[in-house]
């Protein structure tokens, strides 16, 4: 008998450690795995290295003033190329507000229907499309208490919404409206009378209706040899607007733009060099390039005096803007900072390939904002590449370690 219990010990005893060492893998086994991991798609990327400055415009202008009080009929939009001899505007005697505000409503209505027809030719989709992305940004622009840039978005919005309409309605264009809309402003302009004044363009040039004191100051020759000091100086003046000014009369497409910021934010800028510059808080939101012609450090401080002899029609000449320069661009994968590590040398990241977590290399060619930009160019085997998984949330992982 005793010896029967001690055959089936030896019989059970290896059973026992089969069954203890299968509950010991498993354990492992499923102590590496998770069930909630999170994968991270790796993509083509384009990062513009930019940055934003705070300036102002340097252009050459003509004054046009008015020797009458009242109201007053603009005969061309801000921007409007404008020959020599040509009425930029009538003055009238009558300050009727009421009919002056139908004028400049209907006004504002011409210039956004003119807008939508320059877009050129976009489907409905890519026009969806820019309102999604629009509206966005108009939504970012709040929530940061941006209202210059966000009123500028709001423009562009009604344009792409009348582009809309323009394409849903099947029509090719919208002249029909526009007449019936000048029609109507030419009525309400005839109930004023006859103007006391018509104000005539000196010469050639493209005329807009706002003023703000420093058309004399802030002029483009003086742009040309401004200093640090100089720039100091020009800033710390306060004009005074000058009273029945009807307007002013750009005589040329060339300007500055003249800024004073810190040697970091300057680094990277080259005299010579053409940067592709947008203007955030401008209703014009295409990109126009600008040369940087001078920069000059003094005490930390960097000015920097961009040109351009590009001055579309849109273009809001504000004289203090916001402009942001891209100094260049990196093209690449863009992946999470945060799950790139680093090892004897080498920085890599995990990623999920056939069930289990591996390590692949990667060279970073710039980080911004929370993320790395890097190369995409390497293709041997180990390195990261197009469609890599990259597992997001595991700490603990180690080439191999099973990923569910």
């Amino acid at each position: 008998m005793k010896n029967r219990k001690n055959l089936i010990l030896k019989r059970l005893l290896p059973l026992a450690l089969c069954l203890l060492a299968a509950i010991y893998l498993i354990y492992h086994l499923t102590s590496g795995l998770r069930s909630n991991a999170q994968f991270y798609a790796v993509r083509p990327y384009t990062a513009n290295d930019s940055q934003v400055f705070t300036g102002y415009i340097f252009k050459e202008e003509i004054l046009l003033t008015s020797s009458a009080s009242g109201m007053r009929n603009y005969h061309y939009y801000d921007g409007e190329k404008v020959a020599a001899n040509q009425i930029v505007a009538d003055v009238y005697g009558s300050e009727n507000q009421l009919i002056s505000q139908k004028i400049t409503d209907i006004k504002k209505q011409i210039e956004i229907l003119r807008a939508s027809m320059s877009l050129g030719k976009l489907t409905l989709t890519e026009v969806n499309r820019k309102i999604e992305l629009v509206s966005y940004e108009i939504t970012q622009k709040n929530a940061a208490g941006d209202t210059a840039a966000e009123n500028a978005l709001k423009d562009e919005l009604l344009i792409l919404m009348a582009k809309k309409d323009l394409l849903s309605s099947g029509k090719d264009d919208y002249n029909q409206e526009i007449a019936v809309l000048e029609n109507e402003k030419e009525t309400l302009v005839s109930s004023l009378g006859l103007p006391l004044e018509s104000i005539v363009t000196p010469g050639s040039g493209y005329f807009y209706s706002e003023t703000d004191g420093y058309e004399e100051i802030f002029t483009a020759q003086i742009a040309q040899n401004l200093t640090i000091e100089h720039y100091d100086q020009l800033t710390d003046i306060k004009a005074t607007p000058r009273t029945n000014v009807i307007g002013t009369l750009v005589t040329n497409s060339q300007w500055y733009y003249a800024t004073k910021v810190s040697e970091n934010e300057a680094e990277g800028f080259l005299v010579g060099t053409t940067y592709e510059c947008s203007f955030p808080d401008n209703s014009h939101t295409e990109a126009i390039y600008m040369k940087l012609v001078s920069k000059e450090t003094s005490a930390s401080q960097t000015l920097l005096v961009f040109y351009s002899s590009s001055l579309p029609r849109s273009f809001d000449t504000t004289r203090t803007q916001r402009m942001q320069a891209n100094r260049g661009s990196y093209t690449g994968f863009r992946i999470p900072s945060e799950v790139v590590r680093a090892e004897d040398g080498t920085t890599f990241v995990y990623v999920f390939y056939e069930g289990v977590a591996e390590k692949r290399k990667v060279q970073i060619l710039w980080e911004q904002n929370g993320y790395y930009i890097i190369s995409s160019e390497i293709n041997d085997p180990g390195w990261l590449k197009l469609n890599d998984l990259i597992i997001l949330n595991d700490t603990k992982l180690y080439p191999n370690k099973f990923i569910d």
